[in-house]
């Protein structure tokens, strides 16, 4: 199949988030598996020359006056197909525009005349999140009627529920779309007008019906029900590699598990941590918002480092409410909390690989990456049954001496404090059982091969259907 993977940021060119790791994971396993693949973003300043250098020009595309000069970037046998006009290379920030409702539109508009112009006929065109919602209603207002799409469906992933894109409908009118409507949703959009719904996990699939997690839209997806689908993301597992990654120190396998202290111990070096094999060193590395469970982490860090002598050692950014209080607990406990305020990939390699346990107690989480990663380097993960977590982590059973992490299920500091204590009871006094959690970790399958063999799956679904959506009402 063709297959056009659409997204507003992608590994290794932008990234802010998780969208950028499945854009660029995807359609690397779909290729893998014989599918032309092309991949289409926009040409933001804020990407390395260093992955421009081998760019070449393969067309314009002119639309209400703005010239896109489209360049061609070739990487391991994927051609990502870069929109280079002032609207994307001329913005401090990818996403936080005034006119963010144009730019987007804008990308939509001509992602559908690109792949025209590049005669990429597609099978599928896949679509990502609020930015890239436009581009199923484009398909079923205007562009149903060209005899290049006659056969081309689209699928769009909901990533995070949460963020929509919510403006007025002047850039859309402006294109010359009819749309009577003052307020759009760009994210309800995509919902309606897609043939199939998917997003990242099958729980969160289920979650989003839901008044509670369903961010005001559950009622439009409930009228989609039929064509949604959750498909767990899985991870690049050449990317994420402790026997060859070269953040960490020392790197190791699951015969080699031993070597995984050094790392540990060069983290409590680096940020002034006690120096100690024997204390259980707890990681996070999370965007500082209160989706991710922060409330519950300060409600009991403190009685946490006190009565039970662990480290914690964070590495994220985001509200200041949660940067100051780490940047105080981290004041006042020097030898046990260490953090690191921003983003560093090659730091958060480390803390996956030099911490006992990785702590995920998310209010909601449509998928997670950062459990599978720290599955993937034998770090314990504990995390909230919510979402992809609940569909990740097992938690251990003492019966059946099965599981690969542990969890909780209230929304509760005190149930999540009860659990890290339960694996911190494991860490000291019964090391079998820890090491058999560790490599449970690490010979789980957490590759896109069997992710990318679902969306092939339902591709292959949808080429005999005639077009289905449901119209905005």
């Amino acid at each position: 199949m063709k297959v056009a993977f659409v997204s507003s940021e992608v590994y290794p060119f932008i990234k802010t988030g998780g969208l950028a790791d499945v854009a660029y994971a995807l359609p690397k396993a779909l290729a893998k598996q014989g599918h032309d693949v092309c991949v289409i973003l926009p040409g933001y300043k804020q990407i390395p020359e260093g992955l421009l250098k081998g760019a070449y020009w393969v067309t314009n595309v002119e639309v209400m006056g703005k010239m896109f000069w489209i360049n061609c970037v070739e990487l391991e046998g994927i051609k990502y197909y870069l929109m280079f006009e002032p609207l994307f290379s001329n913005r401090d920030s990818i996403y936080d525009c005034p006119d963010r409702d144009y730019q987007f539109a804008m990308f939509c508009e001509v992602t559908l005349r690109l792949l025209k112009n590049i005669n990429f006929q597609p099978d599928i065109i896949h679509t990502n999140d609020w930015q890239t919602g436009l581009i199923p209603f484009f398909m079923n207002q205007r562009y149903y009627a060209d005899p290049f799409y006659y056969n081309t469906k689209t699928v769009y992933t909901i990533h995070n529920l949460r963020f929509q894109g919510q403006f007025s409908s002047h850039a859309v009118r402006h294109l010359g779309y009819r749309f009577d409507d003052i307020q759009i949703n760009y994210m309800q959009l995509g919902i309606q007008y897609a043939n199939k719904v998917t997003t990242v996990s099958e729980t969160y699939a289920k979650e989003i019906l839901t008044d509670f997690y369903g961010e005001n839209l559950n009622h439009i997806l409930k009228m989609r029900q039929a064509d949604l689908t959750g498909i767990v993301n899985g991870i690049d597992v050449d990317l994420f590699n402790p026997e060859t990654d070269p953040a960490l120190v020392s790197p190791y396998t699951v015969e080699t598990l031993e070597l995984k202290a050094k790392n540990k111990e060069e983290l409590q070096q680096r940020f002034n941590l006690e120096v100690n094999p024997d204390i259980p060193l707890i990681g996070i590395i999370t965007r500082l918002d209160s989706q991710k469970g922060l409330d519950l982490i300060t409600h009991i860090l403190e009685e946490h480092l006190i009565y039970d002598r662990v480290q914690f050692f964070l590495l994220g950014s985001g509200e200041a409410k949660y940067e100051q209080y780490f940047q105080w607990i981290r004041d006042k406990y020097p030898n046990q909390v260490g953090i690191y305020l921003g983003y560093n990939g090659e730091l958060a390699n480390l803390v996956y690989g030099a911490s006992d346990m990785f702590l995920m107690p998310s209010l909601y989480e449509p998928c997670g990456l950062s459990q599978l990663i720290s599955l993937r380097y034998g770090t314990v993960p504990i995390v909230r049954e919510t979402g992809g977590l609940n569909d990740t982590v097992h938690s251990y059973n003492e019966e059946t001496i099965e599981g690969n992490g542990f969890s909780f299920t209230n929304y509760n500091a005190h149930d999540m404090l009860h659990t890290l204590r339960r694996a911190v009871n494991y860490y000291r006094q019964d090391k079998d059982v820890w090491r058999q959690l560790m490599v449970a970790g690490m010979t789980g399958d957490y590759s896109w091969e069997n992710s990318a063999q679902r969306y092939v799956e339902l591709y292959q679904s949808m080429m005999d259907q005639p077009l289905e959506s449901i119209k905005a009402s």
